[in-house]
């Protein structure tokens, strides 16, 4: 997980709600979690669209809007402090060697370093690190070599200072407390990922509305994130204009035949074909890249095994099963619930499909949980 507490730390003590509030281009959507008897409960959640132009690719182009389109949803709602995310699409995220050293000592070593890693200005960047555990710790029988150099590998994930500031006075300007930041795509993680177990690399595939965004955690860590402009609308105008109907006809199509191949939805295939083709071309690139490049594996396994998906139209019908057999691959819908309670037990008072737009907002939530 990623929290930027060094830069906007929370109280020494927390006795008040703290939500989960991820907002991207075309919308906000909250998840608030909450402790009983019996475990982890959904408490709340909710999604509210934005208009578009508010934000575009992360970057906040009408702060005024956006501010007033947040109070006017969460305010009614009682919610004030927050754990927010940062948009991928304006993270850096670096591996970083150091040599052994105190603790106390590493904060400093990452930040003289950072030039050399991310592409911002000496002392433009917010940023945190997680440490990279040793192979030997982290899969069974493998040792590192006597002869490697004593060292600490860290994974470093950094953004703009005027980013950050650009939505935390947003946040303020709403009523909205931010307790700390999170990357999106590590919030995404702590949601789709066990915690029970440790699991091999695995490719996280957020199919959206707007944007396809691709992850690849391993060692239980977020090493990798992109981002393209081809998601669920692309789907619905492919279709809108195959058949020359609406462009919300078109929506209420592809949710009901998705990728069928039956003869009666064949031109609404052939029509999708290609954006799906496109997405699996790029899950395919970076998961050759990962298994080709991968860094200081130390003689562990590089290779990504599993793709989840997540997003609102990860659901799509069809869409698991081509990626299984173009990928050769195990593909599944992810749950975002795993770290919530298993649905033995529990099972949140929302759909799966409404769950499955909601990933980063669960694990915002999960890490508010974490906070206090």
């Amino acid at each position: 997980m990623l929290h930027l507490s060094k830069f906007f730390p929370p109280p020494s003590y927390l006795d008040f709600p703290i939500t989960g509030l991820d907002i991207s281009d075309r919308s906000i959507k909250y998840v608030e979690l909450k402790k009983n008897g019996a475990g982890l409960r959904l408490k709340r959640a909710g999604k509210r669209n934005l208009p578009s132009g508010l934000i575009l690719a992360g970057e906040i182009k009408k702060p005024d809007e956006l501010a007033a389109n947040l109070a006017e949803f969460l305010k009614p709602l009682g919610v004030d402090h927050v754990v927010a995310a940062l948009p991928e699409e304006r993270a850096y995220i670096s591996v970083m060697s150091l040599p052994k050293m105190e603790k106390n000592q590493i904060r400093e070593a990452v930040e003289s370093g950072l030039p050399e890693k991310i592409p911002l200005p000496a002392g433009e960047s917010v940023f945190d690190f997680e440490f990279l555990k040793p192979a030997a710790a982290a899969v069974d029988g493998v040792k590192i070599n006597d002869n490697q150099v004593p060292h600490q590998d860290v994974v470093v994930y950094a953004f703009s200072k005027t980013m950050v500031q650009s939505y935390l006075d947003v946040y303020l300007s709403a009523g909205l407390y931010p307790v700390s930041f999170a990357m999106e795509t590590a919030a995404l993680s702590r949601a789709l990922m066990p915690e029970s177990h440790e699991n091999p690399p695995t490719m996280i595939v957020d199919f959206g509305k707007t944007r396809t965004t691709f992850v690849i955690i391993a060692g239980g860590l977020v090493r990798f994130s992109s981002t393209v402009n081809v998601a669920g609308e692309s789907l619905d105008q492919a279709i809108a204009k195959s058949l020359n109907i609406p462009v919300n006809a078109a929506e209420k199509t592809k949710k009901e035949n998705g990728m069928s191949r039956a003869s009666e939805n064949r031109a609404v295939f052939e029509s999708i074909l290609p954006v799906i083709a496109a997405v699996s071309d790029e899950i395919e690139r970076h998961i050759l890249f990962w298994n080709t490049h991968a860094e200081h594996v130390h003689q562990s396994e590089p290779q990504i095994s599993k793709v989840i998906l997540s997003g609102g139209d990860s659901n799509l019908i069809g869409f698991s099963e081509y990626l299984a057999a173009k990928l050769g691959l195990s593909v599944e819908l992810g749950n975002p619930w795993v770290n919530v309670a298993p649905f033995e037990k529990y099972i949140p008072e929302i759909t799966f499909n409404e769950s499955l737009a909601l990933g980063s907002a669960i694990g915002l939530g999960l890490m508010a949980l974490d906070t206090n």
